[in-house]
């Protein structure tokens, strides 16, 4: 009786061994850029040990992409995964290329068809996400008039298609999912109504489906957060806005709302909510989101959710001035760095909300601003990266002229950061510049 009693002990501590690994084996890597703006959202890496800056002198490589397109580029291990299209043939590319050089791996080809866009936009806007399984990205198919989500391997496999379904917006569809522990999330909120989903990873099939009937003024082109509950370490939220729904979290599991702020957008939502004391080592969190407000100051706002019941969360504070409407700000967890479409920067008291400096950059931005240690990567319309020391108060260490060429009319691609690199897509051509 002993022992099988050890047997069985000693295999049970074999299985939970096993466990460990798988999960730590399956987490994106402090390497790895695996959505828009990187793990979290955060658009935060450790560092990026570039001593040339962003010039020709620090460029590993640069290769021409199969079409133009706004989408970032997401890094798994040595892949790199963007999408570009060809709307003369109607078609949008997902490319995978290899990290070390660039060379390309793989193309997969999907029917987009005629479809009109914002002139802002374009039918390869939508950022893919990436886990160590699968790669998928959005995309719109205009003859049947249906959102589509598609699933690839790493190595190209077709694995699965998802229809979102019918979709109404003034500027095109674009709409970035997120993948957590196998699961792929994404907001389906515009103005006949829509719903949040998550979808199985390994069949292609939803998991839960939340839907808010309700059609919305304006489309939401956020990218979901996915926040770890702080009462109870063990389980997730979804958290997206929207005009029609504020701010909201979900819990991860099954999709029942657990929290919300409504009312508070009345315009077109693209700033993603982000949790500004990640990384802190403060108790609880305070999450951010923004609209656009016509006709004045953009609407950016700072909430605290509600915990362990149901309810309206709390209402924190309001950035007076200088809010983004595009660009996602970028939090280490204690300083709050907020970057306005203007080029206005501000350094904020995430808890209170206060501007501690504020500096004005030449130029407008979209792309959202990443950072790498003490230093702050804000990527211009015009294709100018701006290097910038925030340990203190800020000082330029460089700006840098990625030289867009005549046919690209503006750089609006946020950056990616991995391996040790800094990956630029610049139209129609991604270039990478490393360090040591």
């Amino acid at each position: 009786m002993a022992d099988s009693s050890f047997r069985f002990l000693k295999g049970i501590l074999i299985l939970f061994s096993t466990v460990v690994l798988l999960i730590g084996s399956v987490d994106a890597g402090e390497d790895d850029w695996p959505r828009f703006r990187g793990s979290g959202g955060a658009g935060i890496a450790s560092s990026f040990d570039c001593p040339g800056g962003v010039d020709k002198t620090a460029r590993a490589w640069s290769v021409a992409l199969r079409g133009p397109g706004t989408s970032s580029p997401v890094v798994w291990g040595q892949r790199i995964f963007v999408t570009s299209e060809d709307r003369l043939g109607g078609v949008v590319h997902l490319q995978c290329l290899r990290v070390d050089d660039g060379s390309a791996l793989w193309k997969r080809t999907v029917e987009v068809g005629p479809y009109r866009t914002h002139k802002m936009n374009n039918t390869a806007a939508a950022t893919p996400a990436v886990d160590q399984d699968m790669v998928v990205f959005s995309w719109y198919q205009s003859s049947r008039k249906v959102a589509v989500l598609s699933a690839y391997s790493h190595k190209g496999k077709h694995l699965w298609d998802y229809e979102i379904g019918s979709f109404k917006g003034a500027h095109g569809l674009n709409l970035m999912p997120v993948i957590h522990d196998g699961s792929v999330i994404f907001a389906h909120l515009h103005q006949l109504g829509g719903y949040v989903a998550s979808i199985n990873g390994a069949t292609g099939h939803p998991d839960w489906k939340t839907p808010y009937p309700s059609p919305s003024p304006k489309t939401t082109y956020m990218t979901p957060l996915i926040r770890r509950q702080d009462e109870d370490p063990s389980r997730f939220e979804v958290v997206v806005s929207s005009t029609s729904t504020g701010v909201c979290g979900l819990d991860l599991e099954n999709g029942k709302e657990v929290w919300s702020l409504p009312g508070i957008f009345k315009e077109r939502c693209i700033v993603s909510p982000l949790n500004i004391l990640a990384g802190s080592g403060a108790p609880g969190s305070i999450i951010t989101a923004g609209c656009k407000k016509e006709g004045g100051n953009n609407v950016f706002v700072a909430l605290r959710p509600l915990e362990g019941g149901e309810g309206r969360a709390e209402l924190l504070w309001q950035l007076e001035q200088d809010a983004p409407y595009v660009p996602t700000p970028v939090s280490n967890g204690k300083t709050l760095f907020v970057l306005s479409d203007r080029g206005m920067i501000q350094a904020v008291d995430p808890q209170t909300g206060e501007a501690q400096w504020a500096k004005k950059l030449q130029g407008n931005f979209y792309a959202s601003p990443l950072l790498a240690g003490t230093t702050m990567l804000c990527l211009s319309r015009d294709g100018e990266m701006y290097s910038i020391d925030v340990s203190g108060k800020p000082k330029i260490l460089g700006v840098y002229d990625l030289e867009p060429g005549d046919e690209v009319t503006w750089v609006d691609s946020s950056p990616a950061l991995g391996r040790n690199s800094l990956f630029l897509r610049v139209g129609a051509r991604l270039d990478c510049y490393r360090g040591k």
